[in-house]
């Protein structure tokens, strides 16, 4: 067990604080800090506290700043010594966390924080346990292998696009009285209860007012998503129903979902079904129309030449996650034990702006993103374990993301939705997305990096193929270092081995 014992101390500009920390494993990358402070520094804080309220206090019958100090000791004694215990707890912790080089990964957990109090005489004495950035020792990356699928689009795919196009361009309409049918969307209001069963006086864990629900049939088992998460058989729940009743589904939360009230809980979810929206696909002509074109001819020409670009994303997609496949299985990284709802949230949002930087329409996205919160936790840790892996490959390889990246993958990602940039940043800034774009973009660019020294083999796949579908295909082009286009670096990573 690791013991490292060192002294603090700030400069006199900083308002001197000199304590001792002692560091210890407390499991699968948490520490246990245990902070001393000796009593002439709490007794500093404290003349500190009293000499600004000497300044600012107002007490009856004296002017301010005149209150004789005993008797700002009796009014004030309490409030100062909380006052002065947070600031000793809050600032070595800080100072600690920064000179051992410890990168947190969740808020402090101080023990018996409650019952902490400065001593009159003497020593203050306290423990913190913090989650941090497991440590990660990297392979060799010439040691890694993947494979590449090229993708030709063929005249099905077009067809197949555009029809998928008119039916997500098509007009909403509202049957008056109408029955719900397989690929109808709900619109719902949706109340997730705590426990089995549970009824309205149960805890209310979530509310969505309303949510659009797509009632799948047989082709997606039947399966839905509410809220994000994913419900068996909720399209067989939903047909024949209509505006006005009530569904209740009681069932068990999905293992990886962010709130730990859901996760893997016996939970209850009630739909008030609101409106039943039925589409009205639009004509390949008004599709021509909206796109500025003059005839079909020219409208399977763009698709065809969108599809080839979306082709060679997800094929490159594929080759990131082959690669960090290899990475997570040739690395041992343990996590800590209480890896954050936060930790499990970020996760989830990078893996969805990278499917909608791919031009995966927003209800596919919804529906992937839900069935990754039904993914086994070991599945989970995994993909955490990734984050790890490349934020240290992206440290010892020098990768950064500027302004002008950002600011093109929006863009690039706008216009995969028919929407404003400028619209779309300013969206995902007040949803705090935008850090989490700048993680997945300095992944892509580490994954590149890597690339340049890995084994890279070319499959060809069949038209209409997804890059899943590259082990069935026979005809093979490998070359002994395929890379991307870039020359092949010879930085070799410090801890490499």
């Amino acid at each position: 067990m690791a013991d490292d014992t060192t002294t603090v101390e700030e400069t006199e500009t900083e308002k001197t604080l000199t304590f001792d920390v002692k560091i210890e494993d407390a499991g699968p990358a948490c520490k246990s800090l245990t902070i001393t402070i000796p009593e002439d520094q709490i007794k500093a804080k404290i003349e500190t506290s009293y000499g600004s309220l000497e300044d600012e206090a107002v007490v009856p019958g004296f002017r301010k700043g005149r209150a004789p100090r005993r008797l700002l000791e009796k009014r004030f004694a309490s409030h100062v010594r909380d006052d002065v215990k947070t600031q000793l707890l809050s600032e070595s912790y800080t100072q600690a966390i920064q000179d051992n080089d410890l990168d947190p990964l969740s808020d402090p957990q101080v023990e018996g924080a409650d019952k902490i109090e400065l001593p009159e005489s003497g020593d203050l004495t306290f423990t913190v346990k913090v989650e941090i950035t497991p440590d990660v020792k990297l392979p060799k990356y010439d040691s890694l292998e993947v494979t590449k699928t090229i993708t030709p689009v063929g005249d099905s795919d077009v067809d197949a696009e555009i029809e998928r196009m008119c039916q997500q361009s098509g007009k909403p309409t509202t049957p008056e009285g109408a029955k719900i049918e397989e690929s109808d969307y709900a619109g719902v209001e949706v109340k997730i209860f705590a426990g089995k069963d549970a009824g309205d006086d149960a805890e209310v864990i979530q509310e969505v007012p309303l949510d659009h629900v797509l009632v799948n049939g047989e082709s997606a088992e039947y399966k839905g998503h509410v809220a994000g998460i994913v419900v068996e058989n909720l399209g067989k729940t939903l047909t024949g129903k209509t505006a006005g009743d009530e569904v209740v589904v009681s069932m068990t939360g999905p293992s990886a979902h962010e709130n730990e009230k859901i996760r893997e809980q016996p939970i209850t979810l009630k739909l008030t079904i609101g409106t039943v929206h039925r589409i009205e696909a639009a004509t390949v002509a008004s599709i021509t129309e909206q796109m500025g074109l003059q005839s079909e001819d020219e409208l399977k020409e763009r698709v065809k030449a969108m599809l080839e670009q979306r082709a060679e994303q997800n094929s490159q997609a594929d080759v990131y996650q082959q690669l960090t496949d290899a990475l997570v299985d040739k690395v041992e990284l343990e996590l800590p034990k209480g890896i954050t709802d936060q930790q499990a949230s970020r996760v989830l949002q990078r893996q969805g702006m990278e499917m909608m930087y791919r031009g995966v329409p927003e209800e596919e996205v919804r529906a992937k993103l839900a069935d990754m919160r039904s993914e086994s936790e070991e599945q989970a840790a995994r993909q955490l374990k990734q984050f790890f892996i490349l934020d240290k490959a992206s440290k010892e390889l020098e990768i950064d993301v500027d302004e002008q990246e950002l600011n093109g993958r929006i863009a690039m990602m706008a216009m995969q939705q028919g929407r404003r940039p400028d619209k779309l940043r300013q969206e995902m800034a007040q949803q705090g997305q935008i850090e989490q774009l700048y993680l997945q973009l300095r992944e892509q660019k580490t994954l590149d990096k890597i690339l340049e020294q890995a084994k890279v083999t070319e499959v060809e796949g069949q038209a209409g193929a997804k890059p899943e579908a590259k082990k069935k295909t026979t005809k093979k082009k490998t070359t002994k270092k395929k890379t991307s286009k870039k020359k092949t670096t010879t930085k070799k990573s410090d801890d490499a081995e």
